[in-house]
This record gives C-alpha cells, sequence and structure tokens, in this order.
C-alpha cells in the first residue's frame, strides 16, 4: 500500500512539474510575442493653401485729404481682408490701395484678382471704377524697402490720380503662381465717377478687399 502510494504521489509530482514547464513555455512565449510589439506615435500635417495680407498702404492725394478722411485699413484677423473707410466721397475722388500678400501654405498658390464689396447704403459704390496692378512673385527672403513697387512709393510719383502707374518695374497679369513664402504684391485705384449722383455725395462708404486662396494647377 505505502509502494502504490509512494508511486502515485510521484507521478502526481512528476505531471506537476511538466504542467508548470508547459505553463512557462506558453507564459515566456506570449511575453516574447507582446515584447515584440512596437507602438508608433505621431502627428500628420495636411498640405494646404493660405494667402495672407501681410502689409497694405491706403494712399491718395493732398487735395482729396481735404476733404475726406480715408481710413489706414484694418486687416482681419485671419489676414484675408482689408477693410477702409472713407467719408465726404465725391466726383474724382480716390484712393490707391497696396496690398502685399505671401503664401504661408505649403503647396503652389495661384494669385488672382481680390474680391471687393462694399457696405453702401446709398448705393455710392455703382459709381466706382478701378485698376489693379500685380508684382511679383517675390522671393520669402526680399524685404519690403527692397521692392521698386513698394518701398518708397508716393501718390503722384509713382501712382497717378488718373489710375496709371510709372514703375520700371512691369506688373504681371493674374493668375500667376506663387510657391511656398513668396511674396506678391498688388495696387488697386479706387475712383468715383464725375457722374456721381449728387444724393450719394458726401457719405461715407466701407470697402472690403478679400484675397482669393486657389491652388495653383
Amino acid at each position: 500500500m505505502s509502494r502504490r502510494y509512494g508511486r502515485m504521489t510521484a507521478n502526481r509530482v512528476t505531471w506537476l512539474l511538466i504542467a508548470f514547464v508547459i505553463t512557462m513555455s506558453i507564459t515566456g512565449l506570449a511575453y516574447a510575442h507582446w515584447g515584440d510589439t512596437v507602438k508608433i506615435e505621431g502627428t500628420a500635417e495636411m498640405a494646404h493653401i493660405r494667402i495672407t495680407i501681410t502689409s497694405r498702404k491706403v494712399l491718395t492725394s493732398k487735395e482729396v485729404e481735404r476733404y475726406s478722411t480715408i481710413s489706414e485699413g484694418t486687416i482681419s484677423e485671419d489676414q484675408h481682408t482689408l477693410t477702409i473707410t472713407a467719408d465726404n466721397l465725391k466726383p474724382c475722388w480716390f484712393v490707391w490701395v497696396g496690398i502685399v500678400t505671401q503664401n504661408q501654405g505649403s503647396l503652389p498658390a495661384s494669385v488672382k484678382p481680390p474680391e471687393i464689396t462694399y457696405d453702401d447704403p446709398d448705393s455710392l459704390n455703382e459709381y466706382f471704377e478701378y485698376n489693379m496692378y500685380f508684382y511679383g512673385p517675390y522671393p520669402e527672403a526680399m524685404g519690403y524697402g527692397e521692392m521698386e513697387v513698394w518701398g518708397k512709393v508716393k501718390v503722384g510719383e509713382d501712382l497717378m490720380s488718373d489710375g496709371t502707374v510709372t514703375f520700371d518695374t512691369p506688373s504681371n497679369p493674374p493668375p500667376f503662381v506663387a510657391d511656398p513664402g513668396e511674396k506678391a504684391v498688388l495696387w488697386i485705384w479706387l475712383h468715383v465717377r464725375e457722374d456721381a449722383s449728387p444724393s450719394a455725395q458726401g457719405k461715407l462708404i466701407t470697402i472690403h478687399i478679400t484675397i482669393v486662396d486657389d491652388l495653383a494647377v
């Protein structure tokens, strides 16, 4: 009886040892499997188009300044719209609005004419006319003062009251491509025609100039 019991005990211990070895083998295999897992974290940045207004000028003649107050212009938070106001408008009133834009996106962008809208309850905008002159593109590293069409521009010398310009630099009709970082200069001549209605004269007008974002194709 004791011998049989001894053999049973020995067999039980043997099977327990075998079960322990198998269990440890499986555990080790699972650990090795999960231990080889690599965790990868990162941020994906989407390509995008973003043309912004980085500088502006609002210029007119001494004669117009005597009767009309024109704001320096406000750039919106998203840097897409320039807003100016002017009062006491009448026939032959004019202003030159200069804008420097930059492609701050990651893709080549197409430089196109901006959208011009008016806050004008007296419909004075019906008597407005304008000319646009585009220049560029200029490299990102070029400073404003290095641009003939921007640095020391004056009304009556470079920007004429009749809506023409005298720059040596030729204008570049849009659309044209601006690569990431490149700049472009736009001058807009806004003018009130001589046939402006008397009822619309002497009023306040707000003008919004909005840049158009578009992918170069």
